[in-house]
């Protein structure tokens, strides 16, 4: 999860993409909410998997990410898509984190569990609730400079998420952190 409050340059993009995004049928990710899904539990709604399951899945994390050193990444440049807003991210230095954060969910869970496959690794700006021109987006976005900020990740973050149709939102519940390089 992004923090903002400790790193101004990203904020400041963050900041001019949201500008760019008024007048759009887009809601836009709250501050809270953002986030880089790196992978997710797939074989059974998060009520299903019990307050042992969870500890568990923290341990082995724990012990799995214990070696990794935190990353720095760059985000940018923002685009448009049918979907919202998102924002491309350093896809390399995050693949070995992935990668590891999928072998535990399936060593724990099995492979059915392992569900998300993201492609190109990004963060959600905003969600689309209406159509609109994604050509005047993309070239609103296109404006934003500074297009790109470095983004640091120190810690995973292990969250049941759920949406609030209503609020167009996600509720993040978090439900433990993982920090990186804790020996």
């Amino acid at each position: 999860m992004p923090d903002l409050a400790g790193d101004a340059d990203l904020a400041a993009l963050f900041g001019s993409c949201r500008r760019a995004l008024e007048g759009f049928p887009i809601a836009p990710v709250a501050d809270e909410a953002l986030r880089v899904t790196l992978a997710q539990v797939g074989d059974a709604p998060a009520a299903q998997i019990g307050a042992g399951e969870r500890e568990a899945l923290l341990e082995v994390l724990r012990a799995r990410l214990r070696e990794v050193r935190p990353l720095e990444i760059l985000a940018g440049s923002p685009l448009a898509y049918a979907t919202g807003a998102l924002c491309d991210l350093e896809d390399e230095p995050l693949q070995d984190l992935i990668g590891i954060v999928r072998s535990v969910i399936r060593d724990l869970r099995g492979t059915e569990a392992d569900t998300f496959h993201p492609g190109v690794t990004h963060l959600t700006l905003g969600y689309a609730f209406a159509e609109a021109s994604t050509d005047d987006l993309a070239r609103r976005l296109r404006r934003v400079r500074p297009s790109h900020a470095r983004m640091r990740i120190d810690a995973l973050h292990l969250l049941e998420v759920s949406t609030d149709p209503a609020a167009r939102a996600f509720r993040l519940v978090p439900v433990g952190v993982v920090p990186l390089g804790q020996r």
